[in-house]
């Protein structure tokens, strides 16, 4: 059975929500929420509860988070044999600030421990793979690992750019990858366009394809997203979301178009499958409560309400 691998980032999460509006400089009231996260561990987490045979790469610490962590990714029926336990230093920690909105004003992450991952550990990861296989590669790895896992993957590779802070990264091997997804805000730090109208986000899509990017999806909050292929270039919207918890929409829409385009779906199928899955994520926290399931997607997808413009 093909498998998807998720190369990346675990972190316990630590979320605060402010119920006023945000005050800089301040102690705000609020909520907060610890649990688990990570850009590679979400997305492989979506591929899990999407019931693909997923292969979680990492590295764990031995303290009691760490470990605690790699049992729940198990649970969670992810492979995890490719990661690796590290000891001397603490568990990946990302904590995020939301506004009285819901929505993200800041984070901070220490992932000092994902620098103990090397190609000794990834060669074993790459060799068992096969070309049906995808891979999915977050930009919170060093960039060491990223030119490994992208000189001697034996298949098609998808990216996450995490930040517009690490998205550089990956600006020089963007000709590498099959899938990429940046928000509007990391496609911009690349291309340096701002999409305001349709011929910026034409440019920006054209800019990612002439690299070498085979499929460029880039999400831009209400005002939807982007696709680009060869074959295509689409601007889609779906209806007005309403907003739970908007941390980990976009892992949940590389997560579900990625496992579309694993069952051959085209990229205009695995599209419309994935903003079905993000909203759906966003409105119920499913990614915290692990609820998104094939059937809840595809249920939902009739009242998306998405509209898409060729450009």
């Amino acid at each position: 059975m093909s498998c998807i691998c998720v190369i990346g980032g675990a972190n316990i999460d630590i979320c605060g929500s402010s119920i006023g509006p945000l005050r800089s400089f301040d102690s705000n009231p609020g909520m907060i929420s610890v649990s688990y996260g990570g850009v590679g561990r979400n997305i492989a987490q979506i591929c899990a509860l999407l019931r693909k045979n997923t292969r979680f790469v990492t590295c764990f610490s031995s303290d009691s988070y760490g470990q605690m962590m790699k049992a729940d990714c198990e649970m969670l029926g992810m492979d995890t044999s490719g990661s690796v336990t590290i000891e001397g230093l603490p568990s990946s920690m990302y904590i995020a600030i939301l506004d009285h909105n819901r929505d993200m004003k800041v984070g901070m992450s220490d992932m000092r421990i994902l620098r103990c991952m090397d190609s000794a550990m990834l060669e074993p990861v790459l060799k068992s793979l096969n070309s049906d296989d995808i891979i999915i590669i977050d930009a919170n790895l060093d960039m060491s690992c990223i030119q490994y896992v992208l000189a001697n993957a034996p298949c098609h590779v998808a990216a996450d750019p995490v930040s517009t802070s690490k998205a550089g990264r990956l600006r020089n091997v963007l000709g590498q990858l099959s899938i990429f997804k940046p928000n509007q805000f990391e496609a911009k730090e690349l291309t340096g366009i701002s999409i305001e109208n349709e011929e910026d986000a034409r440019r920006s899509l054209d800019w990612f394809l002439q690299a070498g990017v085979k499929e460029v999806i880039i999400s831009m909050a209400e005002r939807g997203l982007l696709l680009g292929t060869e074959h295509e270039k689409l601007w889609l919207t779906h209806r007005r979301i309403s907003l739970e918890n908007a941390t980990g929409g976009g892992d949940t829409l590389l997560g579900a178009y990625v496992a579309a385009r694993l069952e051959h779906q085209s990229p205009d199928q695995a599209i419309r499958y994935g903003i079905s899955a993000s909203v759906t994520a966003i409105e119920q926290d499913a990614v915290k409560r692990r609820s998104l399931s094939p059937e809840m997607i595809e249920k939902n997808l009739d009242t998306m309400d998405i509209k898409e413009k060729k450009l």
